[in-house]
């Protein structure tokens, strides 16, 4: 499992859902390089414009007319592709999954048979391989996922060598540059991959400029992938947020663009926010069914205690047929019961849904599987604080913690008491007691959980912002030396970036 989230680390600014992001994977511009077998038409860019906000059916007809008309021009296949990516990425279903996978070679083929003197020759190739990859990789297939993830970087640098003034080619190369020193060393030599987090981070804001994004059709993939640079690669998560605002991307009329903001304001302490950005969010018939959606919305009304946030995850599990969640959201649906109606019974029976129902493919799988598997029944104090912190309601937090105080603090414990009033003292923007609170969850954690792998990495994070990068360089150094199951993957990725940061300053 290690191997596998580490040998193709690359590629987890496409996997949404696990690190809270689903986004296309390109940033053409209009005119100009346009060649007679590779031409964004008008019609084209309807359709392109139906998917991208999951109208899958609408942006397939329209393509099926576009192949009649135009039957010469190669980008209706790579436009179809994203048919295709978000299906499967969304819905994880297995049996289509094996249906549709021959689309890649077919695809790949007629961009072959088209242009070799347009810089979108291996541009769209490499695109379209990497979109695979990504789908290989969420159905368990890791060892092609890892090859096609080098063979689209080989072309893309080939094609940036061809066409240096081709800057669409930054797109997808920035991600990869940004996580590429997040790569184990001998994986990076295998693939021969190099890059850096500023590397990364300056190929994407230059499409990322605004004279530049406002005038792309694609504007919302540019925007996407750059506050998902900033946010998990660079830690700046207001100035990632700001972004949704700044562009004016319109979360009520595409669900990607809900999910995206959504994620990116419960992360920063906007709960309410992202619920009615959820809220808002456009349905129907005429949308590819994106059941997490309704994961998040009942997920994000927990962390308010809202009485019928129960209702939502159970429409995730009833209509969601994909293994990815599973268990975590039978996990939250326990906690509900333990929390809202104080039911310990309907605890222990949705914690048996847990163990038995899903896979443990993903950190948040995994952890939500080791506590059914522990038998031990959380303690309500720390749980409800947790909640609530996650939620953003910083100040709940603190005083319940604070009102609670004798009950840990003269008791022997696992260490989460100092971790979650470590988390909120740090969110007030008090570093100096958050710090204290860290190291003393480092020190009282039990090493099978993640509380200290987590504090050490927090800690790492304040110093790195406090510009003592010799103290963010331990801490983060803490972090990758700790392995608890669960989260330890996210956590080291997160540790990994903070290295790259910090190395030479």
């Amino acid at each position: 499992m290690k191997f596998s989230f580490r040998a193709v680390l690359i590629l987890q600014m496409y996997i949404a859902i696990k690190f809270g992001i689903i986004i296309s994977l390109v940033s053409l511009s209009i005119g100009g390089y346009t060649q007679s077998g590779l031409k964004f038409s008008a019609p084209l860019q309807e359709a392109y414009r139906d998917i991208i906000s999951l109208k899958i059916k609408s942006g397939q007809n329209k393509l099926n007319i576009i192949k009649l008309n135009d039957p010469q021009n190669a980008m209706t296949y790579y436009i179809e592709n994203y048919a295709d990516f978000f299906t499967l990425f969304i819905q994880e279903e297995e049996a289509k999954y094996t249906s549709l996978l021959k689309n890649k070679d077919i695809r790949i083929n007629k961009i072959k048979a088209s242009d070799p003197g347009s810089p979108y020759f291996l541009f769209c190739q490499a695109e379209i391989i990497l979109q695979w990859a990504t789908i290989k990789l969420k159905f368990g297939d890791k060892i092609s996922a890892a090859t096609d993830v080098y063979e689209a970087y080989r072309l893309l640098e080939k094609n940036k060598q061809k066409f240096p003034d081709f800057t669409e080619n930054n797109k997808s190369l920035s991600i990869i540059h940004a996580l590429a020193e997040s790569v184990p060393a001998w994986v990076r030599k295998i693939m021969n991959i190099k890059g850096s987090v500023d590397l990364g981070t300056s190929e994407i804001r230059l499409l990322a400029n605004k004279s530049f994004a406002e005038k792309s059709i694609f504007k919302e993939e540019i925007i996407a992938i750059y506050s998902y640079i900033l946010f998990y690669s660079n830690n700046k998560r207001e100035e990632a947020y700001r972004l949704f605002e700044n562009y004016h991307l319109d979360h009520k009329t595409n669900p990607l663009i809900a999910f995206l903001k959504a994620t990116m304001a419960q992360k920063t302490g906007r709960n309410e926010t992202a619920i009615k950005i959820l809220e808002e969010r456009p349905k129907g018939d005429e949308f590819l069914s994106f059941y997490y959606l309704d994961y998040m919305y009942g997920k994000f009304k927990l962390h308010r205690l809202d009485k019928n946030a129960d209702q939502y995850i159970i429409t995730f599990l009833t209509n969601f047929k994909g293994k990815h969640y599973i268990k975590e959201a039978w996990q939250k649906l326990a906690w509900y019961h333990l929390i809202v109606n104080h039911d310990v019974t309907k605890y222990k029976q949705y914690m048996k849904s847990c163990a038995t129902k899903g896979q443990s493919l993903i950190d948040e799988d995994i952890q939500a599987n080791k506590e059914a598997k522990s038998n031990q029944i959380p303690n309500e104090v720390l749980l409800r604080a947790r909640l609530l912190f996650d939620g953003g309601y910083y100040a709940k937090c603190q005083n319940l913690l604070i009102l609670n105080s004798e009950k840990f603090t003269k008791a022997i414990h696992d260490g989460e008491y100092y971790y979650r009033l470590a988390r909120v003292t740090d969110a007030l923007k008090n570093y100096t007691d958050a710090l204290d609170y860290y190291d003393l969850t480092i020190i009282k954690s039990d090493p099978g959980k993640y509380y200290g792998c987590s504090a050490a990495l927090q800690s790492g994070l304040i110093y790195e912002q406090q510009n003592k990068y010799i103290k963010a360089r331990f801490y983060f150094e803490k972090c990758l030396s700790l392995d608890p199951a669960g989260y330890s993957s996210s956590l080291h990725q997160k540790a990994k970036s903070g290295l790259d940061r910090v190395r030479n300053k």
